[in-house]
């Protein structure tokens, strides 16, 4: 590996050079703050007489082209220049400024020809392309990181544009001369030498990208089969990570790190005990074998390893794009990081089997049902532990696993679920729109999706109003407002339905009668229609009723998240 002391100039040097970011490093990471904290460095430099060292960057020479370099560490810097390069020289031609040679300084820091000076991951490349390269204002964003790059570009620009001609000039000729140092690598065992890389004024490194670097040194400590193996070896696990990467840019819900842990608690030996990267170097470090085989032991490990890792990320993408109803419940009542392992666990086991897979998510969404409503201080992932990492696609003995411990532990059980569902506190539940909707799919008759159906301005409705208007009951409510009523009636299922908010506003706190009709009237939701059913030929609301609806629901819930 090769050092050189370079200015920010001396970088870039007006060549064919390009710096290239492999896809298996993160994408743009840099906001707001990093921004902020670059330029503020260079405007505090201004004032002084010193150059700004702006830390050292890892490349990776290519072998068969010398022009061109991947960079190992350093990719937001290097992106951050190039986007603020392009920002101050848009400034600077707003502001008319002659002394600067526009087209000579672009050739030397954006593009030389046709050639761009830096290359992204490859599913950024058109877009800092458009606006960086070719400078276009019409394009919009579509990953977070390319959105970050447009605002960092709009973030500058402003910045700068308060600036004054000379003070925006100093600044170039601040940054031209700013110093780093070149660390030039031959290949990925020179790489995976310097993989604790230095600390710089940016984003922290993810765990991912930590546990890339210690995975490429551990190949490179274990193997011992000679420099090309080694190399060869190094190489394919950057090509694992390579094939991550591209998927990680394709998952929406959760980010790179969360799905690193999910993966942890449901393959490594202490599963949802799981904490940090050092738990995993522990587990990996006990890896033993006879002699010799040790270190081949320890290779074989991170294989399978980065193997299984690369499987979870497909597979949480397949998740995101599935069409199964019960997949989609799952995402309707928010996903704990617990049901992640049993997730990455089935699609492992059960393959492509959409028919199981749709059981597993049925049981996974029962278990999060009743925990949500139950909202036990106990820890309901400690419980399931055991039965997680036992789990190999056994739907039937999944299933009276988690039954059995469920009711066992008493928290979750059958008679606490039906307790709860029973209770006069349910208006604050945080599923209780989950299991209105969950009930209106059950009483629908009219052949509609009950998934494609939203209300404007989604509410909970009080049949028998939360407050009195004046202390006084409109006409229709046949039980006065007591200490039992508001205890046991008010704030139960029996009492409660789904509205949209306008209708909700429009009878506020009328007579029965006036309600009873607008909720006859309504179209979409049955759960509202029903409700003459439950005051015969009366027209009235009260105890009796409430206490009716109550018992037709929570038979309902019953039987619907029973195992």
């Amino acid at each position: 590996m090769q050092f050189y002391k370079k200015t920010v100039f001396d970088l870039f040097d007006g060549s064919r050079k390009q710096f290239v970011i492999p896809v298996y490093q993160r994408a743009y990471a840099w906001e707001k703050d990093q921004w902020a904290t670059f330029l503020n460095d260079l405007l505090e430099q201004l004032e002084g007489q010193s150059n700004y060292f702006y830390g050292n960057i890892l490349l990776e020479a290519d072998k068969n082209n010398s022009q061109k370099f991947e960079i190992i560490d350093g990719q937001q810097r290097i992106t951050t220049l190039s986007i603020f390069i392009r920002a101050l020289l848009n400034v600077l031609k707003d502001k008319k400024v002659p002394e600067i040679d526009f087209e000579e300084r672009e050739k030397t820091y954006i593009k030389y020809g046709e050639i761009p000076k830096l290359r992204p991951v490859e599913y950024d490349e058109l877009f800092y392309k458009e606006i960086i390269v070719n400078n276009s204002d019409k394009e919009e964003g579509k990953s977070p990181s390319q959105k970050r790059m447009l605002k960092a570009k709009k973030y500058f620009e402003k910045e700068l544009s308060d600036l004054t001609v000379e003070k925006l000039c100093s600044l170039f000729e601040k940054l031209e001369n700013t110093q780093l140092t070149t660390i030039e690598l031959s290949g990925k065992k020179d790489a995976a030498l310097m993989f604790e890389l230095q600390n710089n004024r940016g984003k922290d490194l993810t765990n991912m990208e930590k546990l890339k670097s210690y995975f490429m040194y551990q190949m490179y400590v274990c193997n011992d089969g000679g420099e090309e193996n080694t190399e060869e070896s190094i190489n394919s696990i950057a090509q694992t990570f390579e094939e991550i990467y591209r998927t990680v840019n394709n998952i929406r819900g959760l980010n790179e790190d969360s799905i690193l842990i999910y993966h942890n608690n449901a393959y490594t030996k202490k599963g949802y005990a799981y904490r940090t990267l050092d738990d995993l170097k522990e587990e990996y470090k006990g890896v033993k074998s006879e002699g010799n085989e040790n270190n081949k032991e320890k290779t074989v490990w991170i294989r399978n390893y980065i193997s299984e890792l690369k499987a979870t990320f497909d597979n949480i993408e397949k998740f995101e794009k599935s069409e199964d109803k019960y997949a989609e419940k799952l995402v309707s009542i928010g996903m704990p990081a617990y049901a992640w392992a049993f997730i990455i666990r089935g699609y492992k086991y059960l393959g492509n089997d959409q028919t199981k897979l749709s059981k597993l998510f049925q049981i996974i969404e029962k278990i999060i049902f009743r925990a949500k409503l139950i909202n036990s201080r106990a820890n309901i992932q400690e419980r399931l532990n055991d039965i997680m990492r036992n789990f190999k696609g056994d739907l039937i003995s999944l299933n009276d696993d988690i039954k059995n411990k469920l009711n066992w532990a008493g928290y979750w059980s059958d008679t606490v679920m039906k307790s709860v569902l029973d209770s006069g506190n349910m208006y604050n539940s945080q599923v209780l729109k989950y299991l209105l909707w969950e009930y209106e799919a059950g009483i629908q008759n009219k052949g509609y999706n009950i998934h494609k159906i939203s209300l404007e301005n989604e509410q909970i409705e009080h049949i028998s109003p939360q407050r009195p208007d004046k202390g006084r009951l409109a006409t229709g409510y046949t039980t006065p407002y007591n200490d039992d009523f508001e205890e046991n009636f008010l704030n139960c299922l029996g009492n409660l339905m789904l509205i949209s908010g306008s209708h909700n506003a429009s009878i506020g706190n009328k007579p029965f009668k006036e309600k009873l009709k607008s909720y006859k009237e309504n179209p979409l939701l049955n759960q509202q229609a029903e409700i003459k059913d439950f005051c015969l030929q009366e027209e009235k609301w009260g105890r009796n009723q409430i206490e009716s609806r109550k018992n037709k629901i929570v038979d309902f819930c019953e039987k619907r998240w029973k195992f």
